[in-house]
């Protein structure tokens, strides 16, 4: 296990994120975290964990349709 925590602003910073991003998804989607008192800190196994959470698998494309267009009588 890594010794290294991340801060808020250092957690922004990696996910490209605002603070404030962070603050409203780690409350909704329960992300792992480290707290100290008032202080919230990320250890690198919660960065991984949180960015699992997110990874997703691109859907296979499907082939575009050509709209339907009524006949003219």
């Amino acid at each position: 296990m890594s010794d290294v925590l991340y801060t808020l602003e250092e957690l922004s910073a990696i996910l490209k994120v605002s603070r404030s991003t962070i603050f409203r998804l780690k409350k909704r989607d329960n992300w792992p975290h480290h707290k100290f008192g008032s202080e919230i800190r990320f250890s690198a196994e919660d960065i991984a964990a949180i960015k699992a959470i997110y990874h997703q698998q691109p859907q296979p494309e499907t082939p575009k349709r050509a709209p339907r267009i009524p006949k003219r009588k």
